[in-house]
C-alpha cells in the first residue's frame, strides 16, 4: 500500500471547513442551471487573491438563494466528506454571508436537519464578526445560544487584526461564564492587553509568520489550546512558500497540541488528504505523529462523552489497522 493509499484511508478529524468555499464544483454547477459553462464557473472559483477568494464566496452565497438549494449543497458536502474518510467535522458558517433576503434561523435549522437526517458526527461552528452592528451581532447570538450543542457546538470569533479586543471584553467574559467554546485568530503578535482573551480560547488558528515566543508556547501548553494550521491554504496564499522553512514540526515536537485542518476544500484544490500529502513531503511526520494528533484532536472537541469515546475507539481500531 503506498502512503497516498494509506493516507485516503487513515480516518480524519477535520476542525476547520468553510462551508461556502468547500461546495464541490459539480454542485455548484448543477445550481447554476446550466446559466454558465464549466470554463466560466472554473474561472469564478479559482483565484490568484484574497480578493478573489471574496469573491468566489460572493458567487457561491447567491446560489444558495433558497433552502433547498442550501439542502442540496449540504448534502454534496457531506458525501464529500464521507468519501473522504472524516469522522468528525466541523462546519463554518458565516450567516451575513448567505443570500440576505433568507431568515437566519432557517438557514441554520436547514443545515442541521440535513446533519440529523444523514446521520454523521458533524457539527456546525458559528462565524461572526465582531465589528457587526449591535443589533446584528445580538441576533447571531441568540442563534448561537439556541442552537449550542443541538448541532452548534462553538463560535468563531471573526476579526482580521483583533485590535481592541479588549472593548469585546464583555462578549468573552460572557462565553466563558456560559462555557461557550470559542476561537480566535492569530495573525500578528500578542499584546499583553489582549493575552488574556487568546488564552482562554479552545483554538487558535494560527497565520502568522512569525515563530511563538516561549510564553506563548507555555501557555498553549498549560492550558491544551489546539493550535490550528491549515498548510495548503497557507502555500496557496504565499504565507510560506517553502513550507520547508515553516515551524510547524518543531511545534509539534516541543508538544504543543498542533492540528491541521482543510479550512477550504474545493476552491483551493484541496481536502485533508491534501494536508497531510503536504505534511509528508515537507517535514518528518509519520502515520504514528498523525494517530497522535488525531487523538489530541478527539480528546478536545466539544462533543457528549459518549460520542467523544466512540468516535475514538473507531479511530483507533482503524488506525491500529494501518499500522
Amino acid at each position: 500500500m503506498t502512503l497516498f493509499e494509506s493516507l485516503k484511508l487513515f480516518p480524519k478529524v477535520d476542525l476547520h471547513i468553510d462551508f461556502l468555499s468547500s461546495i464541490p464544483k459539480d454542485t455548484i454547477y448543477e445550481l447554476t442551471k446550466n446559466s454558465i459553462t464549466r470554463e466560466e464557473l472554473d474561472d469564478l472559483v479559482e483565484f490568484d487573491s484574497l480578493k478573489d477568494y471574496d469573491n468566489s464566496k460572493e458567487l457561491v452565497s447567491k446560489l444558495l438563494n433558497n433552502y433547498d438549494n442550501i439542502e442540496i449543497a449540504m448534502r454534496s458536502l457531506i458525501t464529500k466528506l464521507q468519501s473522504d474518510n472524516i469522522i468528525y467535522a466541523e462546519i463554518f458558517i458565516n450567516l451575513e454571508l448567505f443570500f440576505q433576503k433568507l431568515d437566519k434561523e432557517m438557514i441554520v435549522k436547514t443545515l442541521l436537519k440535513v446533519l440529523k437526517e444523514e446521520k454523521v458526527n458533524y457539527n456546525l461552528v458559528i462565524e461572526i464578526n465582531l465589528d457587526l452592528k449591535k443589533e446584528v451581532l445580538y441576533q447571531n447570538l441568540q442563534i448561537l445560544y439556541t442552537y449550542y450543542q443541538k448541532g452548534i457546538n462553538g463560535v468563531f470569533l471573526k476579526k482580521g487584526k483583533f485590535e481592541q479586543l479588549d472593548s469585546y471584553q464583555a462578549l468573552f467574559d460572557k462565553f466563558l461564564k456560559d462555557n461557550i467554546p470559542y476561537i480566535v485568530l492569530c495573525d500578528s503578535k500578542i499584546t499583553n492587553q489582549n493575552k488574556e482573551i487568546y488564552f482562554h480560547a479552545k483554538r487558535i488558528i494560527y497565520n502568522s509568520m512569525e515563530y511563538p515566543d516561549a510564553s506563548f508556547l507555555s501557555e498553549l501548553r498549560d492550558k491544551e489550546i489546539l493550535l490550528e494550521f491549515a498548510i495548503t491554504y497557507q502555500n496557496y496564499f504565499h504565507v510560506y512558500d517553502d513550507l520547508t522553512h515553516h515551524f510547524v514540526y518543531d511545534l509539534y515536537k516541543e508538544n504543543i497540541k498542533v492540528i491541521f485542518t482543510t479550512c477550504d476544500m474545493t476552491t483551493l484544490d484541496t481536502d485533508l488528504l491534501n494536508e497531510y500529502c503536504k505534511l509528508f513531503n515537507a517535514f518528518p511526520f509519520s502515520i504514528r505523529d498523525l494517530v497522535t494528533i488525531t487523538l489530541n484532536t478527539l480528546n478536545r472537541i466539544n462533543v457528549r462523552d459518549d460520542v467523544k469515546s466512540s468516535l475514538i475507539e473507531k479511530f483507533e481500531e482503524k488506525a491500529n489497522e494501518l499500522l
